[in-house]
């Protein structure tokens, strides 16, 4: 893609050349054939200067994925007109659903609010081909990104209104498309807070649950509060805790998180492990009353001096857990079910 100072160059050259036409036309020809040159020159003026571009990058600042750009995907995907004649189709690993996308320099128009829009997918030279991608190290020359094309009389439009359409349409795309999964929160001294995610493929939901009416109505109408839930399930193996947790997961859409608390070496790293877990998700803690030994604050400071000779280990305590899920640090989060 050519650069702006080539594209302002030329330009300049054709409005250099429109205005050397301009002058001999008005000299040697009719004032009616004059004013047409006239006009024509006056349209194509006022399209250089009257349109804006925004830019969205696939990284924000080479580093961090740029949350708009996901969501422009989303948008455009049923948007992609039957013309085009070339699109990019991928199935992501441990996804069900193709996501279809637009290739290099092909457009897509929207209209908006009678506003019309042009977008666009490029690949802009990197500024810095050293780019973080979950941590490992990659080398590009070229940056995915999207220019969005308008009239500027329409930018307030766009930015106060059609952005956030864009941001909240590509949620509701999201969720439709989006493949449940079971992530084991796997936490050993080796190697901190592995994820191994699995697709969540289970059919039960609350048509099917084995459940009182009553109580089935009033759990689906507590999840759907605006709050953050915590529910303590219990009772012997087979009576219906998995199927109950794989029920609000399908009803909500929510990914779930099962952590294995005995793997967690103390209070700072449930901490980690917590903050880690992604919005819109249930986090399992099973067997809380027998995975690991539970250590109460108060009565630490009741028992004899430690001793000095053993180094001291931070410990998982009740009461940092409790803070976890109902306390402090459970606001660190948004639809979070525990």
């Amino acid at each position: 893609m050519p650069s702006m100072t080539t594209v302002m160059s030329v330009a300049a050259s054709a409005a250099a050349t429109f205005m050397l036409i301009q002058s001999y036309t008005r000299i040697y020809l009719p004032d009616e054939v004059s004013s047409y040159f006239d006009q024509k020159f006056k349209n194509f003026i006022a399209r250089i200067y009257s349109e804006s571009t925004l830019v969205i990058e696939e990284y924000d600042d080479g580093l961090n994925r740029n949350k708009l750009f996901k969501a422009a995907k989303l948008y455009l995907e049923p948007k992609i007109p039957p013309n085009v004649n070339r699109i990019k189709i991928n199935l992501p690993k441990k996804e069900s659903e193709v996501s279809l996308s637009v290739e290099k320099n092909q457009a897509v128009f929207d209209v908006f609010n009678g506003v019309r829009l042009k977008w666009k997918f490029e690949l802009k030279p990197a500024p810095d081909q050293e780019l973080c991608n979950n941590g490992n190290y990659m080398f590009k020359d070229r940056v995915p990104c999207f220019e969005l094309r308008f009239h500027k009389k329409h930018k307030e439009t766009v930015l106060g209104t059609y952005i956030p359409h864009i941001l909240k349409k590509s949620k509701e795309l999201s969720k439709k498309k989006k493949t449940l999964k079971l992530f084991t929160l796997n936490c050993n001294r080796i190697n901190h807070d592995t994820r191994q995610s699995a697709i969540l493929d289970h059919p039960s939901t609350f048509d099917t649950l084995a459940m009182d009416t009553d109580m089935k109505k009033m759990i689906m109408d507590d999840l759907e509060r605006a709050w953050k839930r915590g529910y303590l399930l219990f009772g012997p193996p087979g009576t219906g805790k998995s199927s109950l947790i794989a029920a609000m997961a399908n009803y909500l859409h929510f990914d779930v998180y099962d952590l294995e608390l005995s793997s967690v070496e103390g209070n700072k790293h449930l901490r980690k492990v917590l903050i880690a877990t992604e919005n819109k998700s249930i986090l399992v803690v099973g067997d809380i009353d027998c995975c690991t030994e539970l250590q109460d604050r108060s009565a630490q400071a009741r028992t004899a001096s430690p001793d000095w000779h053993s180094p001291k280990r931070d410990q998982i305590t009740l009461s940092g857990l409790l803070n976890f899920t109902d306390g402090l640090w459970s606001s660190c989060g948004d639809e979070r079910i525990i």
